[in-house]
């Protein structure tokens, strides 16, 4: 798994303070239209990432921030992304960005995360009001889901 940033402190992820956690790599076809982040969609546009290294930093760091962000790309395209979630779901709530719908997310990815941020950009369906969780969605397709009440 490659990260291809992270950004610290990030105001504008989850409803808190948060750190962001950019992973390179999208298999999804087609690509959204006018993509966020279309340099993402190359799963070898980063640094190859050290769950150790990276826990341990998350870890220090922990007294900081509010919530662990992961976003790509498609973190659900990424073959190690059970590994990562294991090694830092005790750290701090995580909350996954992904183009999937709930339903098509496996089960063992969901008991790691706290929120899910489901739903591909679709430009036709741009919003400016679709905010959820103090969180401003860019399509009126795409919702916060929360561990407990949703999944």
């Amino acid at each position: 798994m490659k990260i291809n940033n992270i950004i610290f402190p990030s105001y504008n992820s989850s409803d808190g303070l948060s750190v962001d956690i950019f992973i390179a790599g999208c298999n999804r076809e087609p690509k959204c239209k006018n993509c966020y982040n279309p340099t993402l969609w190359d799963f070898n546009n980063g640094d190859e990432c050290n769950f150790k290294e990276l826990s341990m930093w998350l870890f220090m760091k922990a007294e900081y921030y509010d919530n662990i962000c992961i976003l790509g790309g498609e973190p659900l395209d990424q073959k190690d992304l059970l590994e990562l979630l294991k090694v830092i779901y005790k750290i701090k709530p995580i909350w996954l960005y992904t183009s999937y719908e709930l339903n098509e997310i496996p089960k063992e990815i969901k008991q790691y995360c706290d929120y899910i941020k489901t739903g591909r950009y679709i430009e036709e369906l741009k919003t400016e009001d679709n905010i959820q969780e103090g969180i401003k969605l860019v399509s009126s397709n795409q919702r916060i889901n929360q561990k407990g009440v949703e999944f």
